[in-house]
């Protein structure tokens, strides 16, 4: 830990100020990322780092899929979520962590 703070609280620090750099590093340092945390990183890159969104995007799918095990459609409605990230809209992002924290809580 840094002086700084533990990383989690870093990681958080950095997604609020839309610091991709350290929000990366931060989660670096913290290890295993929740499936919420890992998507707050996932709408970082889609409004901060388009580059990095889509292999992101597709990489926390195949995490929430292997983890939560939703049904068909739950997966469906997730991917079609995540597509719409980059739009300006917030309902997408609302939707993903419903998801994330529903399954997170059925995972506990």
């Amino acid at each position: 830990m840094t002086a700084q703070g533990h990383p989690r609280a870093r990681f958080r620090r950095a997604i609020e100020g839309r610091w991709v750099f350290h929000a990366e590093l931060a989660a670096r340092e913290a290890g295993n990322l929740t499936l919420a945390e890992a998507l707050e990183l996932v709408v970082l890159y889609a409004e901060a780092e388009p580059a990095k969104f889509e292999r992101a995007a597709l990489r926390w799918h195949a995490r929430y899929v292997s983890e939560a095990a939703p049904s068909l459609m739950q997966a469906q409605i997730a991917l079609s979520a995540l597509s719409e990230l980059r739009a300006d809209s917030a309902a997408p992002k609302r939707l993903l962590l419903e998801l994330a924290a529903r399954e997170g809580a059925a995972l506990s």
